[in-house]
């Protein structure tokens, strides 16, 4: 007998009918033909589509919610005004405060298929661990309806005597095993090139991964981006740095766009692309026409890169619109990048699926027997279908347990 069955699926990678039949939280069998084996839960797709789960690959979880009265249409003032709201209240509340938001934003991704998400966590003054020990506390509380990755993101503020203090916190999360990779903004700082290499330095010191965000302005200046490449391969890092935004990459030229791109693609970089976040807050200084904002989606993807989309910030005072939901930031990202034809649409939704698994080094992910039952039933005939009509996620299946369930019907009344 076999905990779940899940019949007559349409399967998101090759198209074909069948039956998936899962046990002990794993896929054991998928079969074109009904099987004899009896299951404690039978759910009939009737043709709709399986996928392995959404994989959002860079979230702050720990901002997210947090938007107030006070506007920032840009980067600096949405940097102040976070700030200002972690001012706002006592220190002794704001643990809470980040585990409250952060619950309501995990459990809306989960409603909306995402099985994984990787979060990014201040690591700065007003805050010091704190936002850290709230989300691993999350994380242990909602391990049963969805994966939480964290990554720190320090602050640096060109003191000596303050920044051995964040490099000191940096090596204490990473040997304590708070988080999962290690990060950080390094272009947004003073002595880029130094901090840079000093995260890398104290990754490899303790065998952790690397997830920066990497030069996310308007600036024909993408030297963060080469550099990281170059220490990715000085390190033996290939596979296991992940490059978030990279916008700049749209402000150069094509030769050194192309130049940075090989350099990416031999380092094995994995590169983030949020387009809904930085739709709202790059390119503010420009006249017409404005730029995009966005990093060359399709370039990367051309040239071999690993490219995946993700969510970044969701109502806070980086973006004060979004929903958790994969499936619009992946309609978001094919318009913005131009790719909305049928086999465009099937490659973007894969930025939001396999891709990122790769970038988060899920080994058990995905739509074989004996990877793990991390699975979404949409109901649409396709991929490009799902993104096109925004459909509904039917149910949600983590370990291979239904979490989550949407029913939603529609009718005209003449």
């Amino acid at each position: 007998m076999v905990d779940l069955l899940i019949k007559n699926v349409k399967l998101v990678d090759s198209g074909r009918t069948a039956n998936v039949y899962i046990k002990d939280g794993h896929i054991t069998a998928i079969e074109s033909l009904p099987s004899e084996v009896a299951a404690k839960q039978t759910i009939d797709a009737a043709g709709a589509l399986l996928s392995p789960g959404f994989v959002d690959s860079h979230a702050h979880l720990d901002k997210t919610l947090s938007l107030g009265e006070k506007e920032s249409p840009t980067l600096g003032e949405a940097c102040e005004n976070f700030t200002e709201y972690v001012r706002s209240m006592p220190r002794s509340e704001f643990k809470e405060d980040i585990k409250t938001r952060a619950r309501i934003t995990a459990r809306k991704a989960v409603l909306a298929g995402t099985t994984t998400i990787r979060t990014h966590v201040n690591i700065e003054d007003d805050t010091d661990l704190i936002g850290v020990e709230a989300l691993n506390e999350v994380r242990d509380e909602l391990k049963g309806l969805i994966d939480i990755q964290i990554s720190a993101l320090p602050n640096f503020i060109g003191d000596l005597k303050a920044d051995k203090y964040r490099y000191d916190q940096l090596e204490y999360v990473a040997r304590e095993g708070l988080v999962d990779y290690l990060g950080g903004a390094p272009h947004l700082h003073d002595g880029t090139a130094d901090i840079t290499e000093q995260i890398f330095a104290i990754a490899a010191k303790y065998n952790i991964s690397i997830d920066l965000h990497t030069d996310e302005h308007d600036d024909a200046n993408i030297d963060n981006f080469m550099h990281t490449a170059e220490l990715t391969k000085r390190y033996g890092y290939e596979g296991r740095v992940s490059c978030g935004h990279v916008t700049a990459l749209s402000a150069v030229d094509d030769e050194l766009a192309n130049k940075a791109i090989q350099m990416a693609y031999e380092a094995k970089l994995n590169v983030i692309t949020l387009p809904s976040c930085n739709l709202y807050l790059m390119g503010r200084a420009d006249k017409h026409p404005v730029r995009r904002g966005i990093t060359r989606v399709r370039e990367l993807d051309a040239a071999g890169v690993n490219v995946s989309y993700a969510s970044d910030n969701i109502r806070d005072p980086f973006r004060p619109i979004g929903n958790a939901d994969m499936l619009e930031e992946g309609l978001i990202t094919a318009q913005v990048a131009q790719m909305i034809t049928r086999s465009d649409l099937m490659t973007i939704y894969r930025m939001g699926t396999v891709n990122p698994a790769r970038a988060l080094q899920l080994d058990d992910y995905g739509l074989d027997v004996g990877k793990r039952a991390d699975l979404v039933l949409i109901d649409a005939a396709d991929a490009a279908e799902a993104l096109v009509n925004q459909a509904t996620r039917l149910y949600v299946i983590k370990n291979g347990r239904v979490v989550a369930q949407t029913c939603k019907e529609q009718k005209l009344i003449d």
